[in-house]
């Protein structure tokens, strides 16, 4: 035993030994990690990374680049212990490098950076049809508008200003030269009544007004819109309504003012040729000034003054009978007397008939009524009365005639 052990060969197998032992011990945490690796290599996933950007690598400054979608979409397929993590950070880069294409139509690949090897990796699109254009820029006039119908009622638009008045648009060439208008819409949802300034996005159109894919400096601009409201001076007519009372006669009727100014929409003006003052005669018994409101027609907003007044001047008739008027003869011989016969009393009474303010002052004594008896033999007679009365009222006698008995005077006492 002894003589084994001291042998050469013995000494040479327990240091292969000792040397196997050192190794394992120092290599035995890699030997576990590529066991767990060779147990998570069993499990594998396939994850889609939705909307990633895809990136351009392309002279900006020069060309014009179109038919690029904005985001692609990444299926990886690998190890679920990277295919997790990718997921989730999305630290890898999607891209085309278009540096050594030429102006014209291409086909390109999108490429990936930063992904794992052990990735199997497919795009959505995969390859894309692209179009590099010379870029250019051009300076428009801007052409402002706004939708009329949000004019307040009988405004008219007097004008539109744009400031600036011209814009820069930079595309590719094939794009500017498409561009057929150039406009400023105010985007308002109120009435405008007054001049307004706000500020409206310009657009860019071809002539099918479709939103070309260019770019604008500025891209916003103030847009004004000054406003007037139109007026003109028309005369004021009064229309009657109804009839005076019975025993009430129309003297005069005036409006004051005889004209008002009218405000709304020109083509509705020129159309009106005097406002209306409507008077309701049934209710007037006397001297009267109204106040009557001026109606607004359809298309005016204003009218000043907003009223008008009516004076209107009437008399109301009355009728009146006075009774027992005295008959005066005149021209009888002194050696006849007279006797009236008819009417039985000696009097005649008289009816009157005007206005109220006039009859009411006239009495008996206003009136002379005299018969004339000159030449006339004794006996009876039908003499007619000479009458006299006032004459600002319309008057008439019970009868204009009476029956005188004439016979001489007894002188024989």
């Amino acid at each position: 035993m002894d003589k084994f052990m001291e042998s050469r060969w013995f000494m040479r197998v327990v240091g292969l030994m000792l040397a196997c032992i050192l190794y394992l011990s120092v290599n035995f945490d890699d030997f576990q990690t590529d066991a767990n690796n060779s147990n998570n290599n069993s499990q594998t996933a396939i994850e889609t990374i939705r909307d990633v950007p895809l990136e351009v690598f392309y002279d900006s400054e020069n060309l014009v680049v179109t038919g690029l979608p904005e985001t692609v979409n990444v299926t990886v397929e690998g190890p679920k212990s990277i295919v997790q993590p990718t997921k989730t950070l999305k630290d890898f880069q999607v891209y085309v490098d278009l540096n050594e294409l030429g102006i014209g139509e291409h086909q390109v690949q999108i490429k990936t950076d930063n992904l794992s090897e052990k990735l199997e990796v497919k795009l959505d699109p995969d390859f894309v049809n692209v179009s590099v254009q010379e870029k250019i820029t051009k300076e428009f006039s801007v052409d402002p508008e706004f939708n009329e119908s949000f004019l307040s009622n009988g405004f008219e638009a007097e004008g539109l200003a744009v400031k600036p008045k011209t814009v820069k648009v930079t595309g590719s060439k094939d794009e500017v030269e498409k561009i057929a208008y150039v406009k400023a819409t105010l985007d308002i949802n109120e009435e405008i009544n007054e001049n307004l300034t706000r500020e409206a996005k310009v657009q860019v159109l071809d002539r099918e007004l479709n939103k070309l894919n260019v770019s604008i400096e500025p891209e916003v601009v103030d847009v004004t819109v000054s406003v007037i409201n139109p007026s003109k001076d028309v005369p004021v007519v009064i229309k009657e309504k109804g009839s005076l009372p019975e025993g009430t006669t129309l003297e005069s009727i005036s409006v004051e003012p005889k004209e008002a100014a009218i405000f709304g929409r020109q083509e509705v003006l020129d159309s009106i040729k005097e406002l209306v003052a409507q008077v309701d005669l049934s209710k007037i018994t006397k001297d009267t000034t109204l106040t009557v409101p001026l109606s607004l027609q359809d298309g005016l907003n204003k009218v000043a003054p907003e009223e008008v007044k009516i004076k209107v001047d009437v008399t109301t008739t009355e009728q009146k009978r006075l009774s027992g008027l005295k008959l005066t003869p005149q021209g009888l011989g002194e050696e006849y007397e007279y006797t009236i016969v008819s009417p039985e009393a000696g009097s005649v009474d008289v009816s009157l008939k005007g206005r109220s303010d006039e009859v009411g002052k006239i009495t008996k004594d206003d009136f002379t009524l005299d018969l004339d008896l000159s030449g006339l033999e004794p006996g009876e007679h039908e003499v007619e009365i000479d009458a006299a009365g006032p004459e600002n009222i319309d008057w008439n006698l019970s009868q204009k005639t009476v029956r005188i008995q004439i016979k001489e005077k007894n002188t024989s006492a």
